[in-house]
């Protein structure tokens, strides 16, 4: 079964993307693709009820599938916001390990970021209302780590083991080579592919998104499918989820 042809992270003006739901719609049926998230930051959304509305209107106008999604990501004491993802008719979550005190991150040396990145990890597949993890182990821009072989096998493990056990799924963004700038982009794809086969390996499932914040990046998931085309992955791995 071949890999579907879906972005599942794209952002709006409802928090920080330059584009206006519509037009992030349009590109995407432009570009081919089967479906579109909106995954609008949680914390910097005004009006939720009328975020989630102008979506369902707005998908109405298209013949694409259209999800309303957010992104959440922990607060300042490292709690994950309770959103009412039911209450809110939200289709998909996606959790980011990093919040606003990601900047301190760059104060720690290595053992203490990946301790982090475990217990946040952690607290993200236990919250039931995360479907998705956004863009996991994006370490690379803190001063301690530099490639992706930097980081310990034993994170990896718990990563997969802990998605496993709370039914999380693993997105693999097609910008991930944006958070290893220190990294060859061949040698990032090869490492990060083997993280994604182990994956594979324990049956976790996977979805696909470009993470970009203007329509010009609605659909660029190309890396996403070379990834997983790599590990063997098929189309029966991938998520390709469906509006409420």
């Amino acid at each position: 079964m071949d890999l579907p042809n879906i972005d599942l992270h794209t952002h709006s003006v409802h928090s920080d993307g330059r584009n206006c739901i519509r037009d992030m719609i349009r590109q995407a049926e432009t570009n081919g693709l089967e479906a579109i998230a909106i995954t609008d930051h949680y914390h910097e959304i005004k009006n939720l009820s009328g975020y989630v509305n102008e979506i369902r209107e707005e998908a109405k106008n298209f013949s694409i599938r259209v999800l309303v999604g957010l992104e959440i990501h922990p607060t300042e004491n490292l709690t994950l916001s309770t959103i009412g993802k039911e209450t809110h008719d939200i289709d998909l979550v996606l959790a980011d390990p990093l919040g606003k005190t990601s900047s301190n991150l760059n104060q720690l040396n290595k053992k203490e970021i990946l301790e982090y990145f475990a217990d946040m990890h952690e607290r993200i597949c236990r919250n039931p209302e995360v479907d998705i993890i956004a863009h996991p182990l994006n370490l690379g821009r803190f001063k301690a780590i530099k490639l992706f072989s930097d980081i310990d096998s034993w994170l990896l493990e718990h990563l997969i083991k802990e998605a496993k056990k709370g039914g999380k799924i693993l997105e693999v963004m097609s910008g991930m080579s944006w958070w290893y700038p220190k990294s060859r982009v061949d040698q990032f794809t090869q490492e990060y592919s083997a993280f994604i086969k182990k994956a594979l390996d324990e049956g976790l499932k996977f979805s696909i998104g470009s993470d970009t914040h203007c329509v010009h990046g609605v659909g660029n998931i190309s890396w996403s499918h070379n990834v997983l085309k790599k590990t063997g992955a098929t189309g029966n791995d991938v998520i390709n989820a469906e509006p409420h």
